[in-house]
């Protein structure tokens, strides 16, 4: 097989896209395996204070990362000739992939945005948790997602060397 060879603007996405999926991997690795188990055995208002802090401080990261990594893998994709003269094996690799992008986003949407406000509402007016057990499946749902789309992302680069 000939070497692979990138132009410099595919040598930039491919950076900017392994930064950014960089940044949204570790970051959720370290919040759920580092922040989250101390801030689970807090119970009442520090509980929901320091999850909240987390929260805000996350969000315009992870988003923001995750954000560039969905912009810029179309591209990466069209450099590699996604379902044009790629294998059909690299596009099925890359369709699996982006449905569980799309499932990641809707999950992460639902998790930071609608489940988490709505657990955080039933604690403080001291409802019954009911959105919780959601959260926390959503949540490793995501997680397990997280970790598959790199491998997805090695195999996709393999099948276009």
């Amino acid at each position: 097989m000939p070497a692979w060879e990138a132009t410099p603007v595919e040598e930039a996405l491919l950076a900017v896209h392994l930064l950014a999926a960089a940044i949204w991997v570790g970051g959720t690795v370290a919040l759920v395996f580092v922040a989250v188990p101390p801030v689970q055995r807090l119970q009442g208002e520090a509980r929901a204070a320091l999850l909240r802090e987390l929260g805000r401080r996350w969000r315009p990261i992870g988003w923001g990362a995750l954000g560039i990594a969905v912009v810029t893998g179309p591209g990466l994709a069209a450099y590699d000739h996604a379902f044009d003269t790629a294998p059909s094996s690299f596009d099925w690799v890359l369709a699996v992939k982006g449905i569980l992008v799309g499932l990641l986003v809707a999950g992460a949407y639902l998790h930071d945005y609608v489940l988490g406000p709505g657990l955080a509402r039933q604690i403080r007016e001291g409802r019954p948790q009911s959105l919780r057990p959601v959260l926390t499946q959503i949540g490793r749902g995501n997680l397990l997602v997280t970790l598959a789309l790199p491998v997805l992302g090695v195999v996709l680069s393999e099948l276009a060397s």
